[in-house]
């Protein structure tokens, strides 16, 4: 069983000759199959902050931990509320006991983390500067692409791989002295670099100092198109 064999960087091309129903002037002759994968990409600025904050108790007995721990964000969560334009989501809530290096018991700690998302930076940082000194801690700091762009960009993407696809199964078919029929089966996929998160700072190590700083990176957007195409005779 012949094969076509194409090798790139983002790309893989098998084509295989496989009998098919026909009919008409293709009733006599064997059609072809050529399968191909085809990407496209495109970096893209960040427009959306994200922070993650984690409010953090520390006690002889678990309920005084959980304790300092819900007053603490309580408190953040009141914090956030005057700030419109910044969207928040409480996360995860842990706790555990702390023990030292022969394994005794130390001390009971409860956490809670809040996540902070906005398209404004500059109020974001300000409001994560705030909440370190309430006695926050900034665990987290990331830049991402906002959904909508996201999507947007996936559809331009998309297209594009689908026209440099049908192109390169054209030249393919010409090159074997065959046409394109068809496409018989076509897949559409879409990924993305994600957020670049940014370094960690403890709320104690930064007390009485001015908000985060964070800026923007690009974000590779991909998309990827496969493709069954049926090639026929001239």
């Amino acid at each position: 069983m012949p094969y076509l064999y194409r090798s790139a960087l983002s790309a893989l091309a098998i084509a295989t000759v496989t009998l098919l129903p026909s009919a008409g002037a293709w009733a006599q002759a064997p059609l072809t199959k050529l399968y191909l994968q085809e990407s496209a990409s495109r970096d893209v600025e960040q427009n959306v902050l994200v922070a993650t904050i984690q409010a953090h108790g520390e006690s002889a007995s678990p309920a005084d931990a959980q304790a300092a721990v819900n007053r603490t964000m309580a408190a953040a969560v009141e914090r956030v509320k005057a700030e419109p334009e910044i969207r928040a989501a409480t996360g995860s809530y842990s706790v555990y006991q702390r023990r030292d290096r022969d394994n005794r018991p130390v001390d009971w700690v409860a956490e809670q983390d809040l996540r902070l998302t906005s398209k404004d930076p500059a109020a974001l940082l300000e409001l994560a500067g705030s909440l370190q000194e309430m006695g926050l801690n900034l665990i987290g700091l990331g830049w991402q692409v906002d959904d909508e762009t996201r999507r947007k960009i996936q559809d331009q993407l998309t297209i594009e791989a689908i026209a440099t696809l049908r192109q390169r199964a054209e030249a393919i078919a010409q090159s074997v002295e065959m046409q394109v029929a068809n496409i018989d089966t076509l897949r559409v996929g879409a990924t993305s670099e994600g957020p670049r998160p940014m370094m960690a700072m403890r709320a104690d190590a930064v007390a009485g100092a001015p908000p985060p700083t964070a800026l923007p990176d690009l974000e590779t957007v991909w998309s990827n198109v496969e493709a069954e195409i049926v090639l026929s005779p001239r």
